[in-house]
């Protein structure tokens, strides 16, 4: 054979092996985006109990294609709090038979002839995409691309491979690797990590082992195999390591040390005995891709026949090693970074669930600005500072979060709510600072000898505390808006803003009539202006009501009040 043959063998085998890799990530892709809406409500149902958690990792882990993807979801879910950790492992030990499957297409793809016509799903992938305009049809067809891509990767990958274990550097290299199988499980072990893809060198590893093995002994190809299985478990641990999160560095660890267990446990019957590789040759006598498929597949069951029922200890073990620092924060604000690559409609949940906490830290600051008004009690003023504060360290991330959900990998819909709460942030954002606005107002006019706490008109004072209880009322309602949308909420949310914007506008012109007279003239002398606190109280409600008309303009599912709400905003209104 010419270099130059060589040459361009080793680039169709390179590139064939980017093919390979792109099209199950786009196949993953396009799987998720079809699945969301189902898979946010399994998510209820995995977290109670470890068994269908256990089924629903094989069976997403399937879907994807990837257990880097797998894993790095299961961190998120675990960081924003939706499972717990034993949940997790569980997920975690059925992702381990999930990642069997790809070797298992590789394996059809050589022993059955048939499959070679999956290729031609890229010609109906293709033009079926170009075609359609319904969104739903189009990832439809993108899934039909994807697995056509998977398919002719192979093939190109099959025949570039034919070519190079001809070559003596080759046979030479490879039995250098191939001295034992512990060595090339080492070897297998640094690549992976190396590739961070246990499916492209476990793929590797069939089509040279289905050409080469001449050269690669079975015992030394189930060892690549097992080498491969622990390798992929490093991009965990890198991932853990940017993470914050204790659970995510737990799972991490777990995944870690139940495939090198395994590994450790296994290879001594594959070196110095062969009673593994001897079993499989029984199951599979020939079809040399389909054993190292099938070996896969053992590992992975023979590991999640031992930990499924040691769970518990798992955890233990994992909590001994990794400490869980107790948190002091009243609010649950979690934004996990795991997800925005992986599952941006569940990101978009957790960014959801934050704003709603921001926004009840707005309603608490909102209450002690009334209780101020209406008690004349300032000790309750540091805490609202406090919780300014805690509005101020977290506005910024809440929104970068918001700003990097992709609004392409969500539905229509969820990129209204996407584009919603970006806008409803901001108004949340602003409430504090308008409150504190307030609070600087008032605080001109505060006086501990006078028996209404404040030296201002009786009846300026009965007006602000109307107002503030008014808007304490709206803010209340904008901020369950975010939790869940609700059509009379909404309605009741205008008529209060409404009612809001009547009172300032109606208590303004009573004020320049005042202003006339000697009472004005003492307001003025004490710096304080009634107007201006009006204007701030106006545009509270104004933001209390652009976060409604951000969450009903959505268009998300809305859903009808029970009689007790709605008794109670009849009420309200009267």
């Amino acid at each position: 054979m010419t270099f130059q043959t060589t040459s361009l063998a080793i680039i169709f085998a390179l590139a064939s092996l980017s093919l390979f890799i792109f099209s199950t990530k786009k196949l993953s892709t396009s799987l998720k985006n079809i699945g969301d809406n189902k898979f946010k409500k399994v998510i209820k149902i995995i977290s109670k109990n470890n068994f269908i958690s256990l089924l629903f990792g094989v069976f997403f882990t399937t879907l994807i294609q990837s257990s880097d993807g797998a894993m790095a979801l299961i961190m998120g879910l675990l960081a924003a709090k939706f499972i717990g950790l034993k949940v997790a492992i569980a997920f975690l030990l059925g992702a381990n038979i999930g990642t069997a499957t790809t070797s298992l297409i590789v394996s059809f793809q050589s022993a059955f002839q048939f499959t070679e016509y999956f290729i031609l799903f890229m010609f109906i992938g293709v033009f079926g995409s170009l075609l359609t305009k319904k969104e739903r049809a189009s990832h439809i067809f993108l899934i039909l691309l994807s697995i056509g891509m998977v398919f002719f990767s192979l093939k190109i990958m099959s025949g570039a491979a034919k070519q190079i274990v001809k070559e003596d550097f080759f046979k030479n290299s490879l039995s250098f690797v191939a001295i034992n199988p512990w060595s090339s499980f080492g070897f297998s072990f640094i690549l992976t990590g190396i590739m961070q893809s246990s499916s492209a060198t476990v793929t590797l590893y069939q089509v040279v082992f289905n050409e080469a093995d001449f050269v690669l002994e079975l015992p030394s190809a189930i060892a690549l195999v097992f080498g491969a299985n622990l390798g992929t478990t490093v991009t965990g641990l890198i991932v853990s390591l940017t993470s914050r999160n204790e659970n995510s560095k737990k799972i991490a660890i777990i995944w870690g040390f139940t495939n090198l267990s395994i590994s450790l446990l296994l290879l001594p019957f594959l070196y110095p005995f062969t009673f593994y590789a001897d079993f499989i040759k029984i199951l599979v006598p020939s079809q040399k891709a389909l054993q190292l498929s099938i070996a896969h597949l053992f590992f992975n069951f023979i590991l999640v026949f031992i930990y499924f029922w040691n769970i518990k200890y798992l955890e233990k073990l994992v909590n001994l090693i990794i400490k869980t620092k107790e948190t002091n924060s009243e609010f649950n604000i979690i934004l996990p970074e795991e997800l925005l690559g992986q599952n941006a409609s569940l990101a978009l949940k957790v960014a959801k669930k934050a704003l709603y906490s921001q926004g009840q830290i707005s309603l608490e600051g909102i209450k002690i600005l009334n209780k101020y008004i209406s008690e004349g009690d300032q000790k309750e003023l540091k805490r609202y500072e406090d919780l300014e504060n805690i509005i101020d360290d977290t506005r910024t991330s809440i929104y970068n979060y918001l700003i990097r959900i992709s609004s392409e990998n969500l539905t229509k819909e969820e990129a209204k709510t996407h584009l919603s709460l970006i806008l409803s942030s901001r108004s949340i954002d602003k409430i504090m600072g308008l409150g504190n606005s307030i609070i600087t107002e008032m605080n001109k006019i505060y006086s501990s000898k006078n028996d209404n706490f404040f030296n201002i008109n009786a009846d300026i004072l009965v007006e602000i505390k109307e107002l503030t209880n008014l808007i304490t009322q709206l803010l209340k309602n904008s901020i369950d808006q975010l939790e869940e949308n609700n059509k009379e909420r909404s309605q009741f949310i205008d008529k209060l803003a409404a009612n809001i914007n009547a009172l300032t506008f109606n208590f303004a012109k009573s004020n320049v009539d005042r202003l006339k007279t000697n009472e004005g003239k003492e307001q003025l002398e004490l710096d304080f202006d009634y107007s201006i606190l009006l204007r701030t109280i106006e545009r509270i409600a104004h933001h209390c009501q652009r976060i409604n008309h951000y969450i009903k303009n959505s268009r998300l599912k809305v859903k009808r009040i029970s009689e007790k709400e709605h008794t109670t905003f009849i009420e309200l209104d009267k």
